[in-house]
């Protein structure tokens, strides 16, 4: 039973005022060399890591994990778990570190609403999508033991952190995933056998774990891995030279995927997902069927583009966040804007790089709407008085339909 306030020692209490005041060095004090108890509790029912779940607290959450904290200790008077503490606060490093340390997605509160539930109560849809994408990582090292008649495993062991990252990434962009397999050249080396292992989650994912979400996720990266694969030994064909494994390999893959039409849409890449959708192999599965009606119902070119049907397939629709998508890769995040026209997003310079090929015919044109904008906006107010510029988060009503392909209805 919890303890009350009153009832803890003198350090317990200290741990728990450290604990939420983030004071890293005192906590490591306390549970090191005081030796004091890493699941106490106070009158709430808290442990010190659902404290330093709800701060969003990273690394002092991982101190209390690596000390022993039961990530699923819940005596808390209204049942939170310390994921629902993590995913109210919408930090996703410290909610992606508990789900690490096995924190349970199923577990609920007093009113029956699990963490993820409680996330989307409180609008931390990307949150949502953290919980719903992750899977242990003992999944992946399942294909990394021999089995049955089998001379050697489905994937070699040194390839495991780098797959369960993979697997477990929210923006599932074939450029983002492209970026992703650039900095991670041994999947590349070792593709054939990474795209087996997700051939074989997305068919257990279906056919056993009645997960339908997941069994297209794992067919959308097998069949982008396989994309990769398959132009990279083209590029072998034509020339020895090319071909190799650099930090920039899938670049003229990716500036292929990227490149806009004359209104700045991708068209090949929208060509690339609805294949993509195409080769699913479980046809009567009905998220799958959703796709389809919702695609063929969609001229090539035209918004909704398949990218945002896949995202929302697979996250969630996420209402009216403000997010701002990369350009390149469809990050939500992109916290960078083309200086010229103000209108497009990117996450890095390497993303603003990569698009600029096909950006510069747009920008004009979206720098000339966006001064239109404002001048719109000046003219409206009474009396005469200028308002300031809207920031680009602000200019949501834009379109922008370019390299991410992505729905700009959130």
């Amino acid at each position: 039973m919890a303890a009350a306030q009153s009832e803890l020692s003198s350090l317990e209490k200290e741990l728990f005022t450290y604990t939420q005041e983030k004071n890293y060095e005192e906590v490591k004090r306390l549970l090191t060399v005081e030796k004091v108890p890493v699941d106490c509790v106070d009158a709430d029912g808290m442990t010190p890591l659902q404290h330093a779940a709800y701060k969003g607290t990273y690394k002092v959450c991982k101190l209390l994990l690596d000390c022993g904290a039961d990530v699923n200790l819940t005596k808390h008077v209204s049942q939170y778990s310390a994921l629902t503490f993590a995913a109210l606060s919408g930090n996703p490093d410290v909610v992606n570190l508990l789900l690490q340390y096995g924190a349970s997605t199923t577990s609920v509160n007093s009113i029956n609403k699990t963490a993820a539930q409680m996330a989307a109560f409180v609008g931390n849809h990307y949150i949502v999508s953290v919980i719903n994408n992750f899977i242990p990582i003992s999944e992946i090292e399942y294909f990394c033991q021999i089995r049955g008649l089998e001379v050697e495993p489905k994937l070699p062991l040194n390839l495991t952190p780098f797959v369960h990252k993979m697997s477990i990434m929210t923006n599932i962009n074939p450029v983002r995933l492209a970026l992703f397999l650039e900095n991670n050249l041994c999947i590349l080396d070792h593709a054939e056998k990474v795209i087996r292992v997700f051939t074989i989650l997305s068919e257990k994912f279906y056919k056993h774990e009645d997960n339908e979400l997941m069994s297209l996720k794992f067919h959308h990266m097998a069949f982008v891995l396989e994309g990769c694969f398959k132009f990279l030994n083209s590029q072998k064909a034509k020339d020895e030279s090319k071909g190799k494994l650099t930090e920039s390999c899938l670049n003229p893959f990716i500036k292929h995927l990227i490149k806009g039409d004359p209104e700045g849409f991708p068209i090949a890449l929208e060509k690339f997902l609805r294949q993509d959708i195409q080769k699913y192999p479980y046809l009567e599965c009905s998220l799958f069927q959703q796709l389809v009606r919702t695609l063929s119902s969609v001229q090539l070119g035209d918004e909704p583009s398949a990218i945002s049907i896949i995202n929302e397939a697979v996250n969630g629709q996420r209402g009216l966040d403000p997010l701002s998508r990369c350009a390149t890769c469809g990050d939500p995040f992109g916290k960078k804007k083309c200086s010229t026209c103000k209108s497009v997003h990117y996450c890095d310079k390497t993303c603003q790089k990569l698009h600029w090929f096909t950006h510069k015919t747009q920008c004009p044109v979206l720098a000339k709407m966006s001064q239109n904008e404002d001048d719109d906006a000046k003219n409206q107010c009474s009396g005469g008085a200028e308002i300031q510029s809207s920031s680009g988060a602000e200019k949501a009503a834009f379109s922008n339909s370019d390299g991410a392909g992505c729905s700009h209805d959130e």
